[in-house]
């Protein structure tokens, strides 16, 4: 018998963001028995490592590397195999166990009599989401239901939910031949059936519930994931066969209006476009009938996937583009980089990535499957981008700010957006980490855009979709796909022979306004910008500089935008007009007892049309 009663495995790649609440949560756990912490890290991208080994004086743990990106699957049985413990007890990085936790796994081993059948306990994850639309009329309720029913599986249903914590003794997973490598996706139930096929006693314990942080957070991806999960769900069937038999379907209203949009989506980017829509219309529809939304959507998108049933589910199929680059403009801390660089690692879609360096302060690392072009001097946003690109050799290009976090689809999604597509710039739907939905797509920038942006009375209707018309926001790309004059330059797909036919960004724009310009100059061969709905990438937004130099740089980009596509005498004169009007308004409002200073905000913005420099 092992000398250790328990090893909990930890799964980790790009996990420095999560890892300390596990971690902290771990430090609680009190054993009568010794016990492990075995942490797999599968690649360490983001400086994961120091951080575990900075808890080390507090949890008996050890970290084993493995090559990097092999996969949660190839990772597992890793772990498994250097656990030393009688029982192996896994427990996903985004987890939160709650005090007790390990005693109350190891009471249910110990509690089994002589000669019994080994036991396999599930503690079942409860979702916490972040405040969103989605999450309100769907995503709490539905995983609410999911618990009640998997607290209510019969014995020999449990195995189902095998999955991101569970535990047995470790002789009855290798008498099973441990986790099946060639699987993609659902792993670890099929583990699950495996084990129970075998003699293991399956229970589920409500005691033993954790936290689970790491959950869909809107439609878009609560869509193609049950795109995915249908799909996968015919390999299982193949391998098992009754484990997921097809049913007939009811011929109710409801299951006709899922069938009918089921038979419209023909791929995961499809699904998730169709969640993107529900997003949208969300905050619009009565609160009675959102979740009702959401879960036709992702009814529609998983009868889809069964029916699709694509053996490379977790990915549309190739496409005319054989190769893409992603180009990441670095300066500043190399935190969020690394961060990105994890989630491009596990992209499905190979990628060739570069990290443009502009004379970073905290100069970029060298790191393995990484080009790392470094610039002699800080030349702002484009001619970084444009000296990545000197060394892209993908017929497409990906510029990605740092601070985006991207499912592991991301890059396929795009080339099946391309498909249709090949001489399109296109920008995924972009929400912040609240689920926010910034504006992607806008028209080119006219002098009454500029002005009603400028004009402080405007501010109080910022949530309203006049303001956003009246400062060149195109309304109808927040609700659809269209085709519009320009796309935000955050997340940003090119075709590369376009780009450099152009001759790439103008140098002359140190940050803000060359998207525009370069767009503009695209669209005169013929190129055209799409604001897309599906996929969705989250904008952490912030950046590397004060917000004084971005507001600086803001007025400086359009200003030279207007130089050379417009009249910028004009729009000066313009803003400045209105500089005046809320001088104005602001005076009224100091009058009316608002902590407001009107002389000081007019030099302000006096002072920035001055010093601009074009």
């Amino acid at each position: 018998m092992s000398d250790l009663a328990v090893s909990v495995v930890v799964p980790t790649r790009g996990g420095a963001t999560r890892l300390p609440v596990l971690l902290d949560a771990l430090t609680t756990q009190v054993l009568d028995e010794a016990w492990e912490v075995v942490f797999i890290l599968d690649g360490d991208v983001d400086g994961s490592r120091a951080l575990i080994e900075e808890y080390a004086d507090r949890i008996p743990l050890r970290v084993v590397d493995t090559d990097g990106a092999t996969g949660v699957a190839a990772a597992l049985v890793t772990g498994y195999r250097e656990a030393a413990g009688e029982i192996v007890l896994r427990c996903d990085d985004d987890l939160t166990p709650p005090p007790g936790f390990l005693a109350g796994h190891l009471r249910h081993h110990r509690s089994r009599p002589a000669g019994a059948q080994p036991l396999g306990v599930i503690s079942l994850t409860r979702d916490v989401f972040p405040e969103t639309p989605y999450a309100a009329a769907y995503g709490r309720p539905a995983n609410e239901r999911l618990l009640a029913e998997a607290y209510a599986r019969p014995e020999d249903e449990r195995w189902r939910h095998w999955a991101a914590c569970n535990s047995v003794p470790k002789t009855a997973y290798d008498a099973v031949g441990g986790f099946d490598t060639t699987m993609g996706y659902r792993e670890d139930s099929e583990l699950g059936l495996r084990l129970a096929s075998s003699g293991v006693e399956i229970v589920i314990d409500r005691a033993l519930e954790v936290e689970h942080r790491g959950p869909a957070t809107d439609t878009a991806s609560r869509a193609a994931r049950a795109f995915t999960s249908g799909a996968s769900a015919l390999d299982f069937e193949a391998r098992h066969p009754g484990t997921h038999p097809t049913t007939a379907t009811a011929r109710d209203p409801w299951n006709r209006a899922v069938a009918s949009t089921a038979a419209r989506i023909d791929s995961r980017t499809a699904a998730a476009a169709l969640g993107a829509r529900v997003d949208a219309a969300l905050p619009r529809l009565p609160r009675r009938v959102r979740g009702k939304a959401v879960a036709w959507a992702v009814e529609a998108a998983a009868v889809a996937g069964r029916r699709v049933g694509d053996v490379e589910w977790v990915r549309d199929a190739p496409s005319d583009v054989e190769s893409v680059s992603v180009v990441v403009p670095h300066h500043g801390d190399p935190a969020p980089t690394l961060a990105l660089l994890d989630q491009l690692a596990a992209q499905t879609h190979p990628v060739q990535v570069i990290v443009a360096d502009d004379a970073s302060p905290d100069p970029f690392p060298d790191r393995p499957g990484v080009e790392v072009v470094r610039r002699t001097a800080n030349g702002g946003f484009g001619a970084n981008v444009n000296s990545g690109v000197g060394a892209a050799t993908g017929a497409a290009v990906l510029v990605l700010n740092s601070d985006l976090v991207v499912e592991p689809t991301f890059v396929a999604d795009m080339v099946a957006a391309a498909r249709t597509r090949p001489k399109s710039v296109l920008a995924p739907r972009m929400i912040d980490e609240r689920g926010r939905e910034a504006w992607v797509g806008r028209d080119f920038p006219r002098v009454r855009h500029q002005v009603a942006a400028w004009l402080t009375p405007l501010a109080r209707f910022r949530e309203t979709s006049a303001w956003h018309r009246a400062v060149g926001h195109d309304v109808r790309a927040h609700r659809v796909e269209a085709e519009v004059d320009w796309v935000v330059g955050a997340a940003m797909w090119i075709p590369t022979a376009e780009f450099r036919a152009v001759g790439g960004f103008d140098e002359r724009f140190f940050m803000n306004s060359e998207e525009i310009d370069l767009q503009r100059r695209l669209r005169e061969r013929g190129v055209t910008a799409v604001a897309l709905r599906s996929p969705t990438v989250v904008h952490e937004g912030g950046g590397s500089s004060p917000s004084e130099s971005r507001r600086r740089w803001l007025v400086e980009g359009q200003l030279l935008y207007a130089d050379k596509w417009a009249s910028q005498r004009r729009l000066r004169v313009a803003l400045t007009l209105a500089t005046g009007a809320n001088l104005v308004f602001n005076a009224v409002r100091q009058l009316a007892g608002t902590d407001v200073r009107p002389l000081a905000t007019a030099r302000q913005e006096i002072d920035l049309l001055r010093r601009s420099r074009t």
